[in-house]
């Protein structure tokens, strides 16, 4: 039996309602229940990690989980309907040495995915994580999941996600990660496939000293839907936060921007800022943006911009007078406003998967 979902990504604070920003629905219906019958797991895991049956977390206390913002019917169906689940441990004081991948696969097997993740990384570890969705363009899948981060005292951890599924495919996707006092959570997002995309990230800083980075790339053509909400809370002293996404729309693309840093009172010191850049390719997109500082505490720094525009005629003219033409020329400088981001993945092959995938789309465009 399908499933639809309206009232998703709720801004945190809500505006006028004919601006259409303060919440998303979910054309598409999700799925019922079916299984999941490939294998994410990368084959060798670095040495001391730990990864897990989601059920074996039942031991650990449910809260002091991070929370999802996200509706509770939705966070139902993806508790009774999942079909995968994770939880990995970085142990107190380790590092890393090489990222921990999880690669889903989607097809005419194993169409839908529901999944649930969490990371716990303690006290002073250092890892990054790696979670990819891929599926063949013939095949129309069906993607929701959840990721928790719980970053301990002093630890360090990277997320990158990518999501690059099929077209006619849905993806609907919550980050949600509590960063305790001097510990660090980047999260990386690629989001760059599916006909509709609904995700939501949201780092709250718990702990003094806490640091939350978001740094994304997304990129629109056909009629795709893409509804985006970065949410960073700051809720104690000295506390860092970022929002910079980097976004290409073309032909008769729709997106939804909201990205939000918070300052509770009480975070006294505490320094955020959002910037998000979008390079229109067709005047029949359209494209909105909701950046907003909500503020408790007089004594912090917050900053938000937004750019929007075509691509600059000038590079362009310059690009084809050393021999590209007009479509390299835009594919030359659309790469490059994304690779800031790319290629801050450590994994090369990944890397170059995307940048692959990127060029392929852009030849569309």
């Amino acid at each position: 039996m399908n499933q639809a979902f309206k009232n998703l990504n709720e801004i945190p604070m809500l505006t006028w309602s004919w601006l259409h920003v303060n919440d998303a629905d979910l054309k598409q219906d999700f799925p019922g229940v079916l299984p999941y019958q490939n294998n994410p797991v990368q084959e060798v895991l670095p040495a001391g990690v730990e990864v897990s049956s989601y059920e074996k977390i039942g031991a650990f206390p449910l809260e002091q989980l991070p929370v999802i913002k996200a509706k509770k019917e939705l966070l139902d169906y993806m508790s009774q309907k999942r079909n995968s689940g994770y939880m990995i441990r970085i142990p107190e004081g380790r590092e890393m040495d090489k990222p921990i991948l999880l690669s889903y696969v989607l097809d005419e097997i194993s169409p839908v995915l529901t999944e649930d993740i969490l990371i716990l990384a303690e006290k002073g570890s250092k890892a990054t994580v790696i979670i990819q969705y891929i599926s063949e363009a013939a095949d129309t899948v069906s993607h929701s999941g959840i990721t928790r981060i719980r970053a301990e005292a002093g630890a360090d951890i990277t997320l990158v996600k990518v999501q690059m599924l099929s077209e006619g495919s849905s993806h609907v996707d919550h980050v949600a990660a509590s960063i305790e006092e001097n510990a660090k959570v980047q999260v990386l997002l690629a989001e760059l496939g599916a006909q509709e995309s609904i995700t939501n990230c949201s780092l709250d800083l718990i702990g003094e000293a806490a640091e939350g980075r978001i740094d994304s790339v997304y990129l629109g053509d056909g009629e795709r839907k893409l509804d985006i909400n970065y949410i960073v809370t700051h809720s104690q002293k000295s506390t860092v936060s970022n929002i910079h996404s980097s976004g290409v729309m073309a032909d008769r693309c729709k997106k939804v921007f909201r990205g939000t840093i918070d300052f509770k009172s009480g975070a006294s010191g505490s320094k955020g800022s959002e910037e998000e850049v979008t390079v229109l390719l067709s005047p029949e997109i359209i494209n909105i943006s909701t950046p907003l500082l909500l503020c408790g505490e007089e004594d912090v720094e917050g900053a938000h911009a937004v750019s929007t525009g075509t691509i600059d005629e000038d590079m362009l003219f310059y690009l084809m007078t050393r021999g590209f033409n007009e479509t390299e020329a835009k594919k030359v400088i659309v790469e490059a406003s994304f690779s800031p981001v790319l290629e801050k993945i450590e994994d090369e092959r990944l890397r170059e998967s995307v940048f692959s995938y990127v060029r392929g789309r852009l030849s569309n465009v």
